[in-house]
């Protein structure tokens, strides 16, 4: 495939779902949030609500939040398998052995929690203005991003030890979001020129090594690097100019977000901001074969 090709696959996107965020795919299942309260779980083409908020997949397993309680159940019938009490939950993770959520106090402060079965364990706390983001789990491994004003990055922690590793970080770039499918990381890579959905392995790598599944134009809004009545300068190429990154639509601001990653998809939400027009949030997909 040519580069200019290359590069138009990379900002082809399906819209998934309109009216809708937070993404989570296990097992052939995807479900998400509405902003209107409620969610969806998408099985062989059919979709279907679900009877909380906020779900996770995990496994054989899927979670949802009712009030200040998770309730755990198989994702192939929905039946009922477990119930925890987890007031404050906001984001919840899920593998086959181990429940996470995320909470945030009045103070700005955000805390990770994990259960295995017993009572929970408080793995991770950040104050304001550092922010924890949406957890996501491979086994035992706890990922998470975390971002403030000296920079971002992907860390994973095991929870039998306590360890962390940083997976991925790089100066000047937002990191964030991260999912996987047991062997994959998937995480948004965002600069002041452009943001993308990158794949990688779920081990410590360089960003830069990353396949990158999709570019879309920054949240802010880059010049056309040239006067007007003028073109970009072609001295010092070989061959073709590289194409620059693309630009957003004047009176709109789109930000990639949470993340989720089957087989052989990769989602993320899309929040996008038009002048004058109430904020939206929808899903996006791309191919992301092994």
């Amino acid at each position: 495939m040519s580069e200019p090709a290359t590069a138009a696959a990379r900002t082809a996107f399906a819209l998934f779902a309109g009216s809708a965020y937070d993404p989570t795919a296990a097992g052939g299942v995807v479900a998400w949030q509405r902003p209107n309260g409620s969610a969806l779980l998408l099985r062989g083409g059919s979709a279907s609500g679900l009877p909380g908020s906020h779900p996770a997949l995990g496994g054989a397993r899927i979670a949802w939040r009712e009030g200040d309680a998770v309730t755990i159940a198989d994702a192939a019938t929905l039946r009922r398998l477990d119930r925890r009490s987890a007031s404050g939950a906001g984001s919840l993770a899920l593998s086959d052995g181990t429940l996470a959520w995320r909470t945030r106090d009045g103070e700005g402060t955000d805390r990770l929690w994990a259960a295995t079965g017993d009572e929970p364990r408080l793995i991770l706390e950040s104050r304001a203005p550092t922010e924890i983001g949406r957890p996501a789990l491979a086994g035992n491994l706890l990922l998470c991003h975390t971002a403030g004003p000296l920079g971002s990055q992907v860390i994973g922690i095991d929870l039998a030890t306590g360890a962390q590793v940083a997976l991925r970080a790089q100066p000047g770039a937002q990191i964030t979001n991260p999912a996987t499918d047991g062997s994959r990381l998937l995480y948004v890579h965002a600069t002041g020129q452009v943001q993308q959905l990158r794949l990688g392995p779920l081990a410590p790598a360089d960003p830069a090594s990353d396949r990158v599944l999709l570019v879309h134009p920054s949240s802010g809004q880059r010049d056309r690097e040239h006067e007007h009545g003028r073109h970009r300068h072609r001295q010092g190429y070989r061959g073709r100019r590289p194409p620059l990154p693309p630009r957003a639509a004047r009176g709109v601001v789109a930000t990639l977000w949470t993340t989720a990653l089957s087989a052989d998809t990769a989602f993320v939400t899309r929040l996008r901001a038009v002048k004058g027009q109430p904020r939206t949030a929808d899903i996006l997909s791309v191919p992301a074969p092994p």
